[in-house]
């Protein structure tokens, strides 16, 4: 019921936003505002505009908006995500059998008269809720102080409970503890209390506790120094975060208290997951603190300021401005903007839950199948359904190990997915492509194809040998940073109803890729070496602030290089060098050895040579591994 409750809180949040009511706020003191706060450049034609709403408009910012006094309000309930609901008190799901109570909450008289986590209501009032929908959850709300009779089904038998619906306060952060020593955390929204309500559920159940489930899913965001309490208390003292303004000053952001719980983590996360459900994310990933499973979170990664009368009294009495102000960095410096938090297993939506729960529930003892997707094994459960070990099985990259044994009283030894599918007598989906096992990238490309960031050529195929071309690589690279473009195109050859259309005109938004000259663009054309390194270059840069500061350096060092630095450049042309240097040298202390985020040795490389679909596949797989936004 609350993850239903968190898509309706997202889908206001963004309607407050929309519409530009009637205010005492003025265009010149919104764009006063704007000059001193606002992270982007403003656009020249805002500063021709009549009216609030088409300020706001120009800016084409959907997080920067203004809210009347009544909306602040709604806003700032919104936030906290937190819910007062007339009714028996119990956290539920719909099922084909009826409404399944996950947790009776404190307060309400569910709890009160028995009613446990796992009963099935299958009729209120007489009327049964098989299968279940809203309409019978309607059934149990109402006006406080009535009663309501709900039927349950438990251990085979049914029994009639006489309840009265009361007011129950919901928190936006849930901890409970599930069979089998897993701990449940359901977090909906981070409030100013989110980080208080986790520490608490940790101290309460982290001594019977094997492993921790956070589950992040339809949770829009909040306060950040609620996601940053939240990973102290799993990590200790760390830097967790990093803002970088307008004048593109960086500010980090520490936690010093010691953790509260070292068990095993995992993080349920989905595209509804957004802002500081992002940062949360993205800080267990960095620091490699646990695994993330589900689909590609939102991609929103700025930071909004609310102006209002506290912060500026002259122009604001109970209304206020919400303003991008800054653009953060996760725990390792990279950016979730647009490109998001790729999970460690990305699953379907729908599977998400069971594979989660399926890696709960085996042990050494009766698990034959085991998989290590970070530093502790995750022993699967004996008794998952079938489906749910396909998907799984089709989620594996090749950088994870898998390992099976034939019977209990047998070794666990390392396999591929496949062979585990096989042994198992399971049909599934593999995403790995059929035809590259004699490709020297094979390892690259198959990591990169398990996150649905690779375009094939045909069913199953990728053609690693082929050259790519310019429209390849931008398709390529705009399914890994999320983003696409519509409308009109940039380039006069480059159709809008192009099949390459939306990746070419997304990286050439970004200052990513350029035309050849002309208003062209080229489409067809094949790429260098060197062209191809400048451009993940600068794909290094917009994703990590470290990555940009060193290739300012090298910018800024022109002829002074290092004379060891210099020498292996000389090859390259100076449009390219300062690209290179960053893929090879910046993520070192100094010098180092060359080539941490390229594809192969930077002396086998011939900068004026072709490059061929199988190595850009290896070099997108080196930057993003290197910057550990894959694993």
């Amino acid at each position: 019921m609350k993850k239903c409750l968190s898509r309706l809180i997202a889908s206001l949040l963004a309607a407050v936003l929309l519409a530009v009511p009637a205010s005492a706020l003025t265009v010149d003191q919104a764009l006063e505002l704007l000059e001193d706060n606002y992270y982007y450049d403003i656009p020249d034609e805002a500063y021709g505009a009549a009216t609030l709403e088409e300020l706001f408009q120009c800016l084409g910012d959907p997080y920067t908006g203004y809210m009347t006094a009544e909306q602040y309000q709604t806003f700032l309930g919104l936030v906290e995500d937190t819910v007062d609901l007339v009714g028996i008190g119990v956290a539920i799901r719909y099922s084909d059998q009826g409404i399944l109570v996950d947790e009776p909450l404190p307060g309400g008289s569910a709890q009160e008269a028995g009613i446990q986590s796992g009963d099935l209501i299958v009729a209120i009032d007489g009327v049964s809720c098989v299968p279940a929908g809203d309409i019978h959850r309607d059934l149990m709300l109402g006006e406080e102080g009535t009663e309501v009779t709900v039927t349950v089904l438990r251990d085979g038998s049914t029994q009639d409970y006489v309840l009265s619906r009361r007011t129950v306060y919901i928190p936006n952060t849930r901890v409970s503890l599930l069979e089998g020593g897993v701990g449940y955390v359901d977090c909906d929204s981070f409030g100013a209390d989110t980080g208080k309500l986790f520490g608490e559920g940790l101290e309460q159940y982290d001594s019977q506790v094997e492993l921790w489930l956070v589950d992040l899913r339809d949770n829009s965001g909040g306060y950040v120094d609620s996601a940053l309490d939240m990973l102290g208390e799993l990590n200790g003292p760390g830097r967790y975060l990093y803002f970088e303004d307008q004048h593109g000053e960086m500010t980090g952001f520490v936690r010093y208290d010691p953790s509260i719980t070292d068990r095993p983590l995992i993080v349920l996360v989905n595209g509804e997951s957004a802002s500081a459900s992002e940062l949360l994310a993205s800080g267990v990933r960095d620091i490699d603190r646990g695994v993330l499973i589900g689909s590609r979170t939102y991609g929103k990664g700025v930071a909004q300021a609310i102006l209002d009368e506290e912060t500026v009294p002259e122009y604001f009495d109970g209304d206020c401005m919400k303003v991008t102000t800054a653009r953060f960095y996760s725990a390792g410096g990279n950016t979730t903007d647009r490109i998001g938090v790729i999970p460690t297993l990305l699953v379907d939506d729908g599977y998400t839950q069971a594979v989660a729960m399926a890696l709960c529930g085996g042990s050494e003892e009766t698990s034959v199948l085991c998989v290590m997707p970070g530093s502790y094994p995750f022993y699967v459960d004996p008794d998952a359904d079938a489906d749910v070990l396909a998907a799984l099985l089709g989620a594996l990259p090749p950088q994870i190990p898998v390992f099976y044994r034939d019977g209990l009283d047998g070794v666990f030894g390392q396999c591929a997915p496949a062979e585990a599918a096989e042994k198992l007598g399971l049909e599934y989906d593999s995403r790995w492509f059929s035809d590259v096992a004699d490709s020297p990238y094979v390892y690259a490309i198959n990591a990169m194809s398990a996150y649905r960031l690779l375009n094939g050529t045909a069913p199953g195929a990728f053609s690693p040998e082929e050259q790519l071309t310019r429209a390849q690589l931008c398709v390529m690279l705009a399914r890994v940073l999320n983003v696409s473009a519509f409308g009109p195109s940039r380039f006069s050859d480059v159709a809008p109803d192009a099949w390459y259309a939306g990746g070419v005109n997304a990286m050439a938004l970004l200052g990513l890729v350029d035309g050849v000259g002309e208003g062209r663009f080229d489409p067809d054309g094949t790429l260098t070496q060197e062209q191809f390194l400048t451009i993940m270059g600068r794909v290094g840069r917009y994703l990590n602030f470290a990555l940009d500061s060193y290739g300012q350096a090298v910018e800024a060092a022109g002829d002074e290089l290092p004379p060891d630095m210099a020498l292996y450049l000389a090859a390259y042309s100076d449009w390219a060098k300062s690209s290179v240097a960053v893929l090879a040298w910046g993520l070192e202390d100094g010098l180092g050895v060359p080539g941490d985020m390229l594809y192969a040795p930077m002396e086998s490389l011939t900068p004026s040579a072709a490059i061929l679909r199988g190595e850009a596949a290896a070099g997108m797989y080196a930057l993003l591994s290197g910057l550990e936004i894959l694993p």
